[in-house]
């Protein structure tokens, strides 16, 4: 028999699903909360959250192996199923000396790319055969929403041998053209350089690493993408210039020059994007779009990245994207609204003329 802290659990996570909340947090001494949109929703019907509450939690989703990660890192993040549709991405933490969670659901079925809203120059970045793609945003973003999507996009239409290598796998595929392997660090194997090392000699065709932040392992997945392989990364920042800044500034200067040259050839494209609340509700995607060219290998080599933001604004006709085109975009066409482009926008003036 279910006790009274299991029902109410179960409750709690069924009914974030129905409400469409992307999130769910638990904190004792307080009522359950969700985020619906860009809005919080406290949930006074349910019973406060107790300590009781939040070791009946861990209990049922921690490994004793996880439990002492949680007590030595006083932090833990994994994925968990609780039911069919019941699939949650988990932040478990201290505050105040007590446990909290946060909760944030992945749905059963990856989406597509347009129903992300991302435009065809988006879903065409699933036709290339090699290169590095790099998909950003801030935390929150959707961004490992996006590279499943692009993941899936590809397993439904090439016969290829995908390989993921996450920290958690989120979602979960189901072989359909492609064969696909996802491989989770600590459990599947011991780290990101001993995975990029079984990927070259199992020769696969598409890999994604859920982060590429490491500067031992930066160059290794540069030389990947610049062979025979299409390499999709996730990567925190909010616009393309900041991601290339964010990798070449990882490195020693004595090493950025090979580091310019290897990131100048292996990149195809960087999509950067944001998450802003949609006009009836719920959330949109924002994005900027780089797609690499002369010009932009040019700006990487001399490590004039600064001057991306320039060459993006002017680069349309090359299949590049703004944010502020993106955002002019969505206002015009009653998404969002002015305000919230706004609030959002790098450069106020591009905006305003975009929209007059």
């Amino acid at each position: 028999m279910e006790s009274a802290q299991e029902l109410q659990l179960k409750s709690i996570l069924t009914n974030a699903v129905k409400s469409k909340a992307s999130d769910i947090h638990f904190s004792v001494g307080n009522s359950p909360i969700l985020r619906v949109g860009d809005g919080l929703v406290s949930l006074d019907d349910q019973d406060v959250i107790t300590q009781d509450f939040m070791e009946l939690l861990t209990g049922l989703i921690l490994s004793e192996e996880q439990k002492k990660k949680l007590a030595d890192n006083k932090e833990l993040i994994l994925t968990y199923n609780f039911d069919k549709d019941l699939r949650f991405k988990i932040n478990l933490f201290y505050q105040r000396g007590m446990l909290s969670a946060s909760l944030r659901h992945i749905p059963s079925q990856v989406p597509s790319l347009s129903s992300l809203g991302l435009g065809d120059e988006v879903i065409e970045l699933a036709n290339l055969k090699k290169g590095l793609v790099i998909l950003a945003g801030p935390f929150g973003s959707g961004r490992s929403t996006t590279a499943a999507a692009l993941i899936e996009e590809i397993n439904r239409n090439r016969k290829e041998y995908i390989i993921t290598i996450e920290n958690n796998s989120e979602y979960l595929f189901v072989n359909r053209q492609s064969i696909i392997e996802q491989r989770e660090i600590g459990r599947d194997t011991r780290s990101f350089a001993d995975a990029l090392n079984y990927f070259q000699e199992e020769n696969g065709d598409v890999l994604f690493l859920e982060e590429i932040n490491d500067p031992e392992v930066i160059p290794m997945i540069l030389e990947i993408a610049r062979g025979s392989s299409l390499v999709i990364a996730c990567l925190g920042a909010d616009s393309a210039s900041k991601v290339i800044a964010r990798i070449l500034d990882s490195f020693q200067s004595f090493d950025q020059e090979r580091v310019r040259d290897l990131l100048s050839t292996a990149l195809k494209a960087i999509l950067c994007q944001k998450l802003l609340p949609q006009n009836g509700g719920g959330m949109i995607v924002a994005y900027e779009l780089l797609k690499n060219n002369d010009s932009v290998k040019s700006m990487i080599l001399s490590g004039s990245v600064g001057q991306l933001d320039n060459l993006i604004q002017t680069s349309k006709r090359e299949g590049m994207i703004s944010f502020e085109q993106s955002l002019a975009n969505l206002v015009k066409t009653g998404k969002i609204s002015k305000e919230d482009a706004e609030e959002n926008v790098n450069d106020k003036n591009a905006l305003d003329n975009l929209l007059s």
